[in-house]
């Protein structure tokens, strides 16, 4: 009696090439899926966007007139 139970069995091995930029099997010619092709070509976003710095303000505003 084996001792390890297995709930389903792993996904077959494939012999395609995998994409540089998401990893998954490519079956396009050029080794790299079109949409990620798009994407490693456009610019890197940033991660977040910087809090921007509080405004130096005088708390006290003056009329001008």
């Amino acid at each position: 009696m084996t001792t390890r139970y297995q709930h389903s069995p792993p996904p077959p091995v494939s012999t395609r090439v995998r994409c540089p930029v998401c990893n998954q099997a490519v079956y396009s010619p050029g080794g790299i899926h079109p949409q990620c092709a798009v994407r490693q070509s456009d610019p890197p976003r940033p991660k977040a966007k910087p809090n921007p710095a509080p405004e130096q303000a005088d708390p006290v505003t003056k009329p001008v007139g």
